[in-house]
């Protein structure tokens, strides 16, 4: 069934726009009205293609002495050859604490909550390093979303209880018992004349699980 969902967008919008500056009578105030409306507009439009929420991203450095002893404990148990870099990142309605590091020229990502909870590690690898199976369902997935997109990073990720985690990346990586592992793709593609950065999570196995877009605003180049 065709959605006529865009006409309808674009008619609230103008009657938004129209009301407060009705009301207002400000200059000033419609440019802001009008700007609002830009991102309002935007995160419908991702609804309307099926995308699970946008993921605004504001990422900056902070001190290892303003980050929670949880993580820091947990970072301190893994050897890296690189030093190690935190950072707060704030979203719509959440703020985390992230550690950035290389170990044998492999980048990590490793995720807490605020309060120094663990959530996961993410550690970037080229698409082949993805088995040819999942690899190819995940493809396949991407193909029938979107005409043309290209792949711009891959990470895998590791959940679950943190002490299981940490001995499955120092010790033992051919055990995963007890860990969900994730595979991360984010793509950048073309939809309704806009260009995107997309986010997308599947499971071990290849299947789709979430997606987002991003929308991010660093004030800090990130590096590792």
């Amino acid at each position: 069934m065709e959605r006529k969902s865009v006409n309808t967008r674009k008619d609230f919008d103008v009657d938004c726009v129209a009301s407060f500056i009705t009301v207002y009578g400000n200059k000033k105030m419609s440019i802001v009205i009008k700007r609002f409306v830009l991102v309002l507009s935007s995160i419908l439009l991702i609804a309307f293609h099926g995308f699970s929420q946008a993921k605004y991203e504001k990422e900056f450095r902070i001190k290892a002495k303003d980050v929670p002893s949880g993580a820091l404990n947990f970072v301190d148990s893994m050897t890296f050859d690189s030093k190690v870099k935190w950072y707060k990142e704030a979203g719509f309605n959440l703020v985390t604490i992230e550690s950035k590091a290389k170990y044998k020229k492999e980048r990590y990502s490793i995720e807490f909550s605020d309060k120094g909870i663990f959530q996961d590690v993410e550690i970037e690898v080229k698409s082949n390093k993805i088995p040819d199976s999942t690899f190819s369902k995940i493809s396949g997935f991407l193909s029938q979303r979107h005409k043309k997109y290209k792949i711009e990073k891959v990470q895998i990720q590791y959940a679950g209880d943190r002490n299981l985690v940490l001995m499955f990346l120092r010790e033992n990586r051919n055990n995963s018992e007890g860990i969900t592992i994730s595979y991360e793709v984010v793509i950048s593609t073309k939809m309704d004349g806009n260009y995107l950065m997309l986010e997308y999570l599947f499971s071990e196995t290849g299947e789709y699980l979430q997606s987002n877009e991003i929308i991010s605003r660093r004030n800090d180049t990130i590096d590792y």
